[in-house]
């Protein structure tokens, strides 16, 4: 699968009250990659067509962060089912994981607001 990422500077508003970054910043961090990459692939015909929603999350914290630290996000598409996607993000500080998310997502069909399978113009462009 198509992998994507960035990087991002641990600043104070990334902190908690132990001085390491706090775990929903983390899953924000997590969101807003999904949404980049979604974004960076698809054509405005299909995210006028279609959006997604998020099912479930299964997040698995390992290590920390602190002020200042380099951190690398990636993500990528693991699989489809019906109208049902998995998507992984990995945090990183240098090699480290810090934070692995594994959330599930439905599409859905702007126009209708249900569930639409994920149709094959959608697959091709993460895979």
């Amino acid at each position: 699968m198509k992998l994507f990422e960035k990087k991002i500077t641990v600043t104070n508003d990334h902190l908690d009250f132990n001085d390491h970054v706090n775990n929903l910043v983390y899953m924000q961090w997590a969101l807003d990659i999904s949404r980049e990459h979604w974004l960076s692939e698809i054509t405005t015909e299909i995210n006028e067509k279609y959006f997604w929603m998020v099912r479930s999350h299964h997040v698995v914290y390992h290590n920390q962060a602190f002020l200042n630290d380099e951190i690398r996000i990636e993500t990528f598409v693991e699989g489809y089912r019906g109208p049902f996607s998995d998507r992984v993000v990995k945090i990183y500080k240098a090699e480290v994981l810090l934070v692995e998310v594994k959330s599930n997502w439905c599409l859905i069909d702007r126009a209708t607001q249900k569930l639409k399978r994920v149709p094959e113009e959608i697959q091709s462009l993460f895979k």
